[in-house]
């Protein structure tokens, strides 16, 4: 998550760069020893070299290396937040990723070399393995210590507020404190989260007001983070404080209760206070950045495989007056507006009246449409929106703003569809179809935030095989 302040935005690109070429140099480095290695011992075996070689393979085999490693590591997510890592779980996730890298590297790159002995091999490993793990771990760790210590100093400070309810925070102030000034928090101000709070100063902070000003006060004073604290008597107050902070794109912790301890979902920071992250993002970055290239992968083979079908449903819809395609401006990931690309099912009028939605026996529903909508056809041109990036394989549909204000007026909790991408299929549409009314849209939302707060491979393979039976079965409309 890139930081609010346009200073810290800097310093972070300025680190991450950093990161970036400290791996380069680490794997640059154990390829040269590992270069030195095989024309040392392994080909002067094979060929009786006498001397070491540095033939016109080295860069080329230095810089597909570096790439290799730095891909990984940014595959991993170690690129990003830099200034906000964990020094302990980024090692540990290092050394797990790093020994695989090795392992991959080696059954692709090494296992066919000629070696007059398979100690050869152990020692390529050795000195390959070895190197890109000591050194990139003692890079990070060098750099983590750095920056450890520039937060610590708060010459890189997070602006921080607190919201919930005055005696609660009060209670938890010598822990607040203490996490403030262990991870770089500067505490700027509290705010209360019932219009009637007091402007009574809490944790020797001014009171800024009701949390519905959040908006206003995290531009003011360029908040990171919130700290939110509310008894279990409040509750309800939490989802629209939360919605706003989600719209702010900042850090949020809670202070939990007994129920948040009991049920597993708080864990001990690195400074041993127990808060409750609340994440942006449903997947870790390497789910994520997994997902988007099997997405890539699949549609670039769609729209390649089934070029023969969408030239015979093209040429079909075509017989049809009006355009083969059918555009339409949808809301995606963040509520960034994109075109939808689908086959046009309905008549070029169909939404003179303004917009409408459709219903099983809509007669502005084309016949050559009804069959294309009833085996989805209608969808496969999306392809292309994946491949471009408005949306992925599977995920919550995309709405037009007209209706998805609608949604939103009636259930706030709507926006966290945003947080993913759009999908050409997705778990409410398998379970609960095509929504012909704004109640039915928000029924169907049920099932979407149920499969975002669950995102994983095998769910979206189980909504990729539900999506397959219900084609076959030509169960759409």
């Amino acid at each position: 998550m890139s930081p609010r302040s346009p200073l810290l935005r800097k310093i972070q690109r300025r680190y991450t760069l950093t990161y970036v070429l400290a791996d380069a140099l680490a794997a640059g480095i154990a390829y040269t020893w590992l270069y030195d290695y095989r024309k040392s011992v392994a080909e002067p075996a094979r060929f009786g070299l006498t001397e070491l070689e540095w033939d016109s393979f080295y860069p080329i085999g230095l810089g597909t290396t570096a790439l290799l490693w730095i891909g990984t590591m940014a595959m991993l997510g170690l690129y990003q937040s830099v200034l906000r890592k964990s020094r302990l779980t980024e090692l540990s996730r290092l050394i797990q990723v790093g020994c695989l890298f090795v392992i991959s590297y080696f059954l692709l790159f090494l296992l066919d070399d000629y070696v007059k002995s398979y100690q050869n091999y152990w020692g390529e490993i050795q000195r390959f393995g070895g190197g890109i793990l000591v050194l990139s771990i003692a890079f990070r760790l060098v750099l983590g210590t750095h920056l450890r210590w520039k937060i610590t100093q708060k010459k890189i400070h997070f602006p921080t507020l607190l919201i919930g309810e005055r005696a609660l925070l009060e209670q938890h102030r010598t822990k607040l404190e203490s996490h403030a000034a262990a991870s770089g928090e500067v505490l700027a101000g509290w705010m209360a989260a019932l219009g009637s709070g007091t402007e009574t100063p809490c944790c020797n902070l001014p009171h800024l007001g009701p949390a519905r000003d959040v908006a206003i006060w995290a531009e003011r004073l360029s908040i990171e983070d919130v700290v939110v604290a509310l008894p279990p008597t409040e509750h309800q107050q939490l989802t629209p404080i939360l919605l706003e902070l989600e719209q702010l794109k900042v850090r949020i912790f809670m202070i939990p209760d007994t129920y948040g301890i009991l049920s597993g979902m708080v864990g001990l920071d690195e400074h041993g206070v127990p808060l409750m992250e609340w994440h942006h993002e449903p997947m870790d970055a390497w789910q994520r950045n997994s997902k988007r290239a099997v997405d890539l992968t699949i549609s670039a083979m769609a729209l390649l495989v089934l070029a023969p079908v969408l030239a015979v449903v093209a040429v079909a819809v075509r017989r049809t007056p009006g355009p083969v395609f059918f555009t339409q401006e949808r809301l995606g990931r963040g509520g960034k507006r994109f075109q939808i690309v689908k086959f046009r099912t309905m008549r070029v009028d169909a939404e003179a009246q303004g917009p409408q939605l459709s219903s099983e026996d809509d007669p502005r529903i084309t016949p050559v449409g009804r069959v294309l909508r009833k085996y989805r056809l209608d969808e496969l041109p999306q392809f292309w929106n994946v491949l471009v990036g408005d949306m992925s394989i599977v995920g919550p549909r995309p709405e037009r703003a007209h209706f998805a204000e609608q949604i939103l007026a009636r259930a706030p909790q709507y926006r966290h569809v945003y947080k993913v991408r759009p999908g050409i299929t997705s778990w409410g549409m398998v379970r609960f179809g095509y929504a012909s009314t704004v109640d039915e849209m928000i029924r169907r939302m049920e099932f979407d935030l149920l499969y975002i707060e669950n995102m994983s491979w095998r769910n979206d393979l189980k909504v990729l095989v539900y999506t397959v039976w219900t084609v076959l079965k030509g169960r759409g409309k």
